[in-house]
């Protein structure tokens, strides 16, 4: 993780330097409006952790004998719209999705009969379900652009919502217990590259936060903005 961090510090002094680079090559026209969708690898451990804090708390309070832990993916699912304010800065909002492990426990119940022996009660089931969407203000800067390409960087602020419920099962009788709360979210992205002349185009972004540490989408830009002077 420290490599890590420190990658994404060296990607951000390389988008200052390249920021203040006076020789930039500038589009004849930009877009005004940009949509995306894209699918990501994030670092949930803070949300990871809530989960498993409740999915404890809910086997103390019905007395479950075991529990599992279901598969974790780290991945998040998001979109995104800017407004262009000019060619460089646009300013708008990120929402997404992200995914989080499924816990399941169960206790078996045992009684005496008069004669001492141990029979079987039945099979008490437990589900521990979650999700965490997030909804983010953006802000977006172009530090190079060309023809096919655009390098940017990307700040994001906001919340999670995440919900996390219980199910518990036994015997025909079922009973739900629910947690609810907001966490803060954001994203840094130093770095990120659209590739395409067109308004379909594709991008990779680099960054740490809600979104995703690696991220791969399509977007959409409308409503083309000429330069003044430029050939139309």
């Amino acid at each position: 993780m420290r490599r890590f961090v420190s990658f994404v510090l060296l990607c951000s002094l390389a988008a200052d330097s390249f920021a203040f680079n006076p020789f930039k090559y500038q589009r004849e026209k930009y877009r005004l409006h940009d949509f995306g969708i894209a699918l990501g690898v994030c670092d949930s451990r803070i949300l990871e952790n809530a989960n498993e804090d409740f999915a404890l708390q809910m086997r103390k309070n019905y007395l479950m004998d075991e529990m599992s832990k279901g598969e974790f993916h780290n991945l998040t699912i998001n979109g995104y719209y800017l407004y262009h304010l000019n060619e460089r800065w646009s300013l708008g909002a990120t929402i997404g999705w992200n995914y989080l492990p499924r816990y399941s426990m169960d206790r078996y119940d045992y009684s005496q009969d008069e004669a001492g022996k141990w029979r079987f009660d039945g099979l008490a089931h437990g589900k521990v379900r979650s999700r965490a969407f997030h909804f983010m203000p953006t802000v977006k800067y172009i530090w190079f652009n060309a023809p096919m390409i655009n390098f940017y960087a990307k700040g994001s602020a906001g919340i999670y919502y995440r919900y996390l419920g219980f199910d518990y099962q036994k015997e025909g009788e079922t009973m739900h217990t629910s947690d609810k709360n907001m966490l803060f979210a954001y994203q840094v992205t130093p770095f990120g590259l659209d590739i395409g002349d067109g308004p379909v185009r594709f991008f990779v972004e680099l960054g740490y936060g809600a979104s995703g540490i690696l991220k791969v989408g399509v977007c959409c830009k409308l409503h083309r903005i000429w330069h003044e002077g430029a050939k139309q």
